[in-house]
């Protein structure tokens, strides 16, 4: 079973109102990385400074019973190596950036943490 300790789980109407005061902000100096799951497999990993706007782009990946695992980071990089990390771990079937199994192995040796 996936530990996913360090992680917010919420619904995708309690992330839209949790963060809606995040509407109108264009930089909010946090990331957050992020995690749809629905039946139980993670279908998306991201990352994005508005996790309000995300999530509402998201609304053919995350349906309204879907779970949302979210961590806020403060360092762009950083949140960038957690999000090729889990998706070469978990190989979500939405994502399409470092799916491949070539572009996969360009960060197998990049994550150090």
């Amino acid at each position: 079973m996936l530990q996913l300790s360090g992680f917010q789980r919420y619904s995708r109407r309690e992330v839209l109102a949790n963060y809606r005061s995040l509407r109108y902000v264009k930089n909010n100096g946090s990331y957050f990385l992020y995690l749809i799951f629905g039946a139980n497999i993670c279908v998306y990993v991201g990352e994005t400074s508005n996790i309000f706007w995300r999530i509402i782009k998201h609304k053919d990946k995350c349906s309204d019973d879907a779970l949302i695992y979210l961590q806020e980071h403060q360092d762009k990089e950083e949140v960038l190596r957690f999000e090729k990390h889990y998706i070469q771990m978990l190989k979500p079937k939405f994502n399409s950036r470092y799916c491949q199994p070539d572009q996969l192995e360009l960060f197998r040796n990049d994550l150090s943490y």
